[in-house]
């Protein structure tokens, strides 16, 4: 597969999976949007002021970033475990993406002493399951493009 097509894979796994924490967001009614989540984070960390419009963009490169570190290990899983690009393998390995994100957003979370309020178990749960959406979504972007 090309560079480009890789590059495809990466915007349109990250945006599904965005999509899915949106949805996720207004039907529970609280903000689980990773973008979101990751502007407050940096408004936190923030020495000077910086507008929100700034913040928010950050909030988009970081989870672009991320995105694309989440496909090339999501990748590497691929080339070394040696298994069929198959539905479920995709799923398993998604789970392993998703106690990932959960592990790395728990760090941020204590880092920054994010407010006690927030539901973590319900956060952790769309944030695994928004995991297997890039997983399956990059999945299906590979075999239609191969």
């Amino acid at each position: 597969m090309s560079l480009l097509l890789y590059i495809l894979m990466w915007l349109v796994a990250v945006v599904c999976m965005t999509l899915f924490s949106a949805l996720w967001s207004t039907v529970s009614g609280h903000q689980y949007r990773e973008l979101v989540l990751l502007s407050k984070l940096l408004q936190h960390f923030s020495k000077t002021p910086v507008s929100e419009r700034v913040i928010y963009a950050l909030g988009w490169g970081i989870h672009l970033f991320l995105g694309i570190i989440f496909l090339i290990f999501y990748e590497a899983l691929w080339a070394l475990t040696n298994v069929p690009r198959t539905f479920l393998w995709s799923l398993a390995f998604g789970g392993i993406l998703g106690i990932m994100g959960i592990l790395g957003w728990t760090v941020l979370f204590k880092i920054a002493d994010f407010p006690a309020q927030f539901d973590y178990p319900q956060f952790y749960l769309q944030l695994f399951f928004a995991h297997q959406v890039f997983a399956i979504t990059a999945l299906y972007f590979y075999l239609a493009a191969t």
